[in-house]
């Protein structure tokens, strides 16, 4: 059963549209300022916060979506954010086509995959973990570019939550949620830009240790002995990452292995000691020779 509440179900036009959305961000046009309208409040449905196989209560597994929430509308909204899930196991992945125009986007609950853009012989990798939102339909096709190859790649087992119609409505209820959902996509850029930046470092083994803390700080198990990169990457997939060749990586693994900033864990995971804030005092690097 929809679970939709009636006022979602009945709006319709531009006009009434316009007015929903201006009173998500508590104004009506033409009117004083109003609050923002409530979520229609329910207990939180049986089966946990995956809600069941294909099933996720999203802010039940992803907290923060739901940050600023009063909390009689936290609750409301984890029973309403309920999602279809889909499972990616394969190694590669061709993303489902959903209706751009209504669906927010995919969200990753768990797992790690790769959103590969090669041009010409130069390849990059953008990881993709839990947290994080993609639109794999709405890639660039601006004019006079040269088109990129795309492929997905799958390197731990994924769940993504549709968040489809129903769920792009609800978010635009309340400005809290709004904002929080539009900053995970404005994470993404921002961690592009600062892997671009990385990218841009003399030394490989620079580069590549920048690059775990930066996954770590997403991702990271902290530890007694440092902070735990759970994920099995390749070098060649890290080169990729970075902005280097497979050899050069294995090679600056060795170094940092060395000099006991890095050290492999059994299940092939990256652990990573210190602290990254005395990078310009370690040996070696680019700020140290500086």
């Amino acid at each position: 059963m929809d679970s939709r509440p009636r006022a979602l179900e009945a709006a319709g036009g531009p006009s009434q549209a316009a007015d929903a959305a201006a009173r998500a961000n508590g104004r009506r046009r033409g009117d004083r300022a109003l609050p923002a309208p409530p979520l229609p409040l329910g207990p939180l449905r049986a089966g946990g916060p995956s809600g069941g196989p294909g099933i996720s209560f999203i802010l039940a597994e992803d907290p923060d979506l739901g940050q600023g929430l009063p909390p009689d509308q936290h609750r409301a909204a984890t029973a309403l954010f309920r999602a279809e899930v889909v499972s990616v196991n394969r190694p590669r992945w061709q993303p489902p086509k959903y209706d751009p125009t209504i669906t927010y986007g995919l969200l990753v609950l768990d797992g790690l995959m790769g959103r590969r853009v090669r041009i010409g012989k130069a390849v990059a990798t953008e990881l993709l973990g839990p947290g994080d939102i993609l639109r794999p339909w709405d890639e660039p096709t601006l004019l006079e570019m040269i088109p990129p190859e795309l492929d997905w790649r799958v390197f731990r087992p994924t769940r993504l939550a549709v968040l489809d119609e129903r769920i792009t409505t609800l978010i635009g209820r309340r400005h809290e949620l709004v904002i929080n959902f539009s900053g995970r996509l404005l994470r993404r850029a921002r961690s592009i830009a600062y892997l671009t930046a990385i990218s841009h470092l003399n030394r490989v083994e620079d580069r590549l240790i920048a690059t775990l803390w930066h996954i770590a700080s997403s991702w990271g198990r902290v530890g007694p002995e440092g902070v735990n990169v759970p994920f099995r990457l390749t070098h060649e997939v890290l080169g990729e990452i970075l902005g280097a060749q497979r050899p050069s990586v294995t090679i600056a693994v060795q170094r940092l292995q060395h000099r006991q900033q890095v050290k492999r864990t059994p299940s092939g995971g990256y652990l990573l000691i210190g602290d990254p804030g005395d990078w310009n005092g370690w040996p070696g690097s680019d700020s140290a020779a500086s």
